[in-house]
């Protein structure tokens, strides 16, 4: 009796561990939506039925959001890398999340560590791919870095 409670337990161990490990390889995101950003800008990324990723990002060097597609490329296991471009000129745009290390804090320029949907579990990185100015924005920065959560809306 032992022996098969202690091989049924360890079956159970097997499988729950298998089953995110296949989901993790998956390139779709978790959920329908991602919310982040900092204290000085935002960004929504949306999936439709077909896992087409839009983004909506509104930041200080503009006055107007910016949006468009992006394209899902290879990223290590458990994150997610986009490209696309941003701005009239069509300057190149990548967008990195990583999920928060275990044991660690994404924080925000005001050392928040969550938000209005809970504790940041995904820092998240936009980077564009020059900082010359246009006629739709100032300036770009080098990157820029913050946290949010994967949501359901």
């Amino acid at each position: 009796m032992r022996v098969s409670i202690t091989a049924a337990a360890g079956l159970a161990l097997a499988a729950a561990l298998a089953a995110p490990c296949a989901f993790a390889q998956a390139i779709t995101f978790p959920s329908p939506a991602f919310r982040g950003g900092n204290t000085d800008w935002q960004v929504v990324l949306t999936t439709d039925s077909a896992s087409n990723v839009v983004y909506a990002l509104t930041v200080p060097e503009a006055k107007k959001p910016f949006n468009g597609p992006l394209d899902q490329t290879a990223a290590p296991q458990g994150q997610y890398k986009l490209v696309g471009v941003i701005g009239q000129q069509k300057t190149g745009l990548k967008v990195q999340i990583a999920p928060v290390k275990l044991g660690e804090a994404c924080k925000d320029n005001k050392g928040n560590t969550g938000g209005k949907y809970g504790r940041y579990t995904y820092a998240i990185i936009v980077t564009p791919a020059a900082k010359t100015a246009g006629p739709d924005h100032k300036a770009w920065p080098t990157l820029w870095y913050g946290c949010g959560n994967f949501t359901l809306d």
